[in-house]
């Protein structure tokens, strides 16, 4: 009675039955492990998304403070450029009235009007020199507020291009978690389908190749050691192993 599992056991080993329930074991295991990667990938996809977002959200909020920074100091410089503008315009009214007065001093003659005309000449040259000095200035600040509306119409457009990224990144998260969603239903149906799932048919993998690499050895050591040795030490291995085929066995053929 002791032989007959013992011989079931080794019948097992033989190709046939056990080949084609390792390959469904191995096509088990192997349909697990794609799945699983397939739920790894989505899972990074979406947090990779949200990722984005985020920092997509950050920079948004920088685009944002530089451009009202830059309006402000467009602003201010279109302020001053007005004011300068004046400015000229009072330099020009200084520069009239100093000539009035010079020929208001060549009027009253050379001994009483000659150190008026000196010093409206001195007014006149400095005004102008003045008025130039706020051309100039104005000109500049007309620069700078132009260059500035060039960089805030560049960051507004930079704010739309974010925008419609953090949308596509919104759409990206969204597909991985309906992804994510498909491939649990996608598992639980393999489960009903396959009887097995992840853990189960990473074990039977795991019971397979251990199964084969002990086959190999022990017809390695068959060729070395006697039999008889051989089961004397295995015994204590085959025993529990054979019994439990012999009671699938029995289970088969009632």
């Amino acid at each position: 009675m002791a032989e007959k599992p013992k011989r079931r056991l080794f019948g097992l080993l033989r190709p046939g039955k056990t080949d084609r329930a390792s390959s469904t074991a191995a096509d088990a295991g192997a349909l697990w492990s794609v799945h699983a990667r397939a739920q790894a990938s989505t899972r990074e996809s979406g947090e990779a998304a949200q990722r984005i977002a985020s920092n997509i959200a950050k920079q948004r909020g920088a685009l944002d403070s530089i451009g009202d920074r830059a309006r402000a100091v467009s602003a201010r410089a279109q302020d001053l450029g007005t004011s300068f503008s004046r400015v000229v315009d009072s330099f020009e009214k200084l520069s009239l009235v100093a000539l009035n007065t010079g020929l208001e001093g060549a009027r009253l003659g050379e001994q009483v009007g000659q150190s008026l005309q000196l010093v409206s000449e001195e007014v006149r040259l400095s005004a102008a020199r003045g008025a130039e000095s706020a051309r100039e200035l104005s000109a500049a600040l007309t620069e700078v507020s132009t260059e500035l509306a060039q960089v805030t119409s560049s960051l507004d457009r930079a704010r739309e291009a974010a925008a419609e990224v953090a949308q596509e990144a919104g759409r990206v998260g969204a597909s991985s978690s309906d992804t994510e969603r498909a491939l649990g239903e996608l598992g639980d149906r393999m489960k009903r389908a396959t009887g097995s799932d992840p853990e189960t048919a990473k074990a039977l993998a795991d019971a397979v190749e251990h199964g084969r690499a002990f086959v190999t050895a022990l017809g390695a050591l068959g060729e070395k050691v006697p039999k008889s040795i051989l089961m004397g030490v295995l015994r204590p291995v085959l025993e529990p192993l054979a019994k439990w085929v012999g009671d699938e066995e029995g289970g088969e053929e009632a």
